[in-house]
């Protein structure tokens, strides 16, 4: 039997493969359809007896890996899940960023470098701040657009002009733990012994200030998804 090898694991930094910065430094046109960056919560083997290809057409249709996907929804200031294909996800260590400091598309910047280097798993301390493994990716993202200005008295004369815009939407706030749980999952395997589900045995509750409620939220996450490493020194 073909064992089944999944190409992203659990705390992994994904998006959605049509994310613009994995083929321009910029993001062009409507920043409201830039998918979120994401963090993998589970890996999910679907039964090898799954119908993955249409019978009449013999056209793939669908996939024997899943993946549950956690990002945050800052109109919401909440997490979302949303499970998603592997082929319809690229690591975000593909992504493409402009220097922090420069409005130049060619320039490279080791914001991808930094994060990859980032731990695991941050050390568990009560009352300590930790942040989302996606919040510098989410607030680094730029948009490109083109203002073009006419001159009244000359209507020939027209003046063009870049504008370049931080897109933060998808950024998360800073968290404070709260709580640890060991977590206890069942059915992570199929009769056989092959696996059914890899997940994380590790969950901090975190809390932050939820500005639309206009109170204070909380919510269990896995602890891979965090860092204690503050991204940015200002």
């Amino acid at each position: 039997m073909v064992k089944l090898i999944n190409a992203f694991k659990v705390g992994d930094i994904v998006t959605f493969k049509t994310h613009p910065l994995f083929y321009n430094s910029y993001i062009k046109g409507d920043g409201k359809y830039v998918p979120p960056i994401m963090m993998i919560k589970e890996v999910f083997f679907e039964n090898k007896k799954k119908k993955t290809f249409d019978e009449a057409s013999k056209k793939e249709i669908a996939e024997l890996i899943k993946y549950v996907c956690i990002y945050f929804d800052d109109n919401k200031s909440e997490f979302l899940e949303v499970h998603l294909y592997e082929k319809m996800l690229e690591s975000f260590k593909k992504l493409k960023f402009s220097n922090i400091n420069s409005n130049n598309g060619d320039d490279t910047s080791d914001v991808i470098t930094e994060i990859s280097n980032y731990p695991e798993k941050p050390e568990y301390v009560y009352g300590q701040i930790l942040y989302f493994k996606t919040k510098k990716l989410e607030i680094l993202k730029k948009r490109s657009s083109i203002k073009i200005t006419k001159d009244k008295s000359n209507k020939d004369k027209i003046s063009v002009k870049e504008i370049i815009q931080y897109v933060v939407n998808y950024a998360t706030p800073d968290f404070v733990i709260c709580g640890f749980k060991i977590e206890e999952h069942k059915d992570l395997h199929y009769k056989d012994g092959s696996n059914k589900r890899l997940v994380s045995t590790e969950s901090v509750k975190i809390k932050w200030f939820n500005p639309i409620n206009n109170k204070f939220s909380e919510y269990y996450l896995p602890i891979e998804f965090f860092t204690d490493i503050k991204p940015f020194n200002n």
